[in-house]
């Protein structure tokens, strides 16, 4: 664990990595309910003693998510307790951080050495002081310095410093700079009236929590006529059909059951999903049901998993279900125009991650079907609870709380460990086709 601190080159070849869409909503889920005492032991070398003072799972109260930008609540805390936000974004900077609120970027944390010592454990990282930065200028604040950078990256910072102090009246009165401005201020209000709507009691994943608080906060978090959510960009071939449009059912049930959960007043006629279209990424409209046809949609639900559970039968482990059943919708998905894969094919892809000698465009894409599945069956269970949390109408929610959490849900080795017996893999794909194609 100790050489996370040691100072290195990423490789080249692995520059261009993709990034993984499912990292935040994971490492939230993980400190909260995943890293406690015992687990940290299996998985960590070093000693875990300074831990001893804590509850079991030492980081699960102090793991929040905030409605709207985290950055608006790091530069709140910064504000008001003068500490330092460990962050990777510069444009933090440039909220208001107080006097003595700083921040210390991810890359310059490191060991003195540059070498991890147990014994004597020393991590470093720099501490930049957006207000110590403006007097050492000699500028009023250092989001001037940012907006002449805006508007004339090739200058060089004596020239932008120069640029800051001469124009800061007239660049202060310009409607320009306070648009520029708008991103980084925000009224007390807004979060007095979240504290009000106690946002710290709802451990919701990071896309659900945008939805929520569009209906609970319309006024602050929703600025058009009707709701958005942001799905992130899955890695996946782009020349292909995108992968979020598995699961899509599912989605839209969870929108329709939040939407009727709220006073008419309150409701929407459709939410705006932000999703892979091609090369772009684009608002696609997601109609929103009344309540005879969501209560219909999860009867058809309830018999789905019904169903799953009697063709894959009863006694499998609650992962190995759910990557059968996300291949079973990808099966029965009739409006997919792409050849799906054969028994062998698909039994290679289970087992080694590929359904030929070396991973190609196919596997990736069908790893991403898969992950949308899921994780539109995630969407739709946190809805259920946050819309209807003592709701006990027959439904699948008791099914759907067998989901597992997203470090094992989004894992593709965990699917080959699901998949290693060869034997049972080839049975299981038998039933799928047998059912389902």
């Amino acid at each position: 664990m100790g050489q996370v601190w040691c100072s290195r080159v990423l490789p080249r070849r692995r520059r261009g990595l993709p990034e993984n869409p499912f990292m935040v909503p994971a490492v939230f889920e993980d400190l909260r309910s995943r890293w406690n005492k015992e687990q940290l032991r299996k998985e960590v070398d070093d000693d875990i003693s300074c831990l001893a003072a804590h509850s079991d799972y030492p980081w699960a109260d102090i793991t929040i998510m905030v409605p709207g930008e985290a950055d608006v609540e790091c530069a709140r805390v910064a504000r008001l307790t003068g500490c330092a936000v460990l962050t990777d974004d510069s444009d933090l900077m440039l909220h208001d951080l107080g006097p003595d609120g700083a921040v210390v970027f991810l890359d310059t944390v490191q060991t003195s050495s540059g070498i991890w010592d147990p014994a004597e454990p020393d991590i470093r990282g720099m501490r930049i002081c957006p207000r110590e930065i403006s007097r050492r200028l000699g500028i009023t604040s250092v989001q001037w310095l940012a907006y002449e950078l805006l508007n004339n990256a090739q200058l060089s910072l004596a020239e932008l410093t120069r640029k800051s102090k001469d124009g800061t009246r007239a660049t202060e009165d310009s409607s320009e700079y306070r648009e520029f401005l708008r991103e980084y201020q925000h009224e007390t209000t807004e979060f007095e009236a979240i504290c009000r709507a106690g946002y710290s009691a709802r451990p919701l994943d990071p896309r659900v929590s945008e939805l929520f608080w569009q209906y609970e906060l319309s006024d602050i978090y929703c600025s058009g006529e009707q709701a958005h959510i942001y799905l992130g960009v899955l890695n996946e071939d782009s020349s292909r059909r995108c992968a979020w449009e598995q699961g899509r059912t599912y989605r839209s049930l969870g929108y329709s059951f939040l939407n009727n959960s709220r006073p008419a007043a309150n409701r929407f006629v459709v939410v705006h999903e932000f999703v892979r279209r091609g090369g772009r990424v684009v608002a696609e409209e997601i109609a929103l049901s009344g309540a005879k046809t969501v209560a219909s949609d999860l009867e058809l639900l309830q018999a789905r998993l019904a169903h799953a559970q009697t063709t894959f039968g009863n006694g499998l482990a609650a992962e190995t279900f759910w990557y059968l059943f996300a291949l079973s919708e990808i099966y029965r998905d009739e409006s997919s125009t792409t050849t799906l894969p054969s028994a062998k094919q698909l039994q290679s892809f289970l087992t080694l991650g590929r359904m030929l000698q070396t991973t190609q465009w196919p596997d990736i894409h069908l790893l991403a079907q898969m992950q949308a599945v899921l994780y539109s069956l995630r969407i739709l269970k946190q809805l259920l609870d946050v819309a209807a949390p003592d709701d006990d109408l027959e439904e699948p929610r008791p099914l759907l709380a067998s989901l597992p959490p997203l470090c094992i849900m989004m894992s593709r080795q965990r699917i080959a460990q699901s998949f290693a017996d060869t034997q049972f893999v080839r049975i299981a794909v038998r039933q799928l086709l047998k059912t389902y194609k």
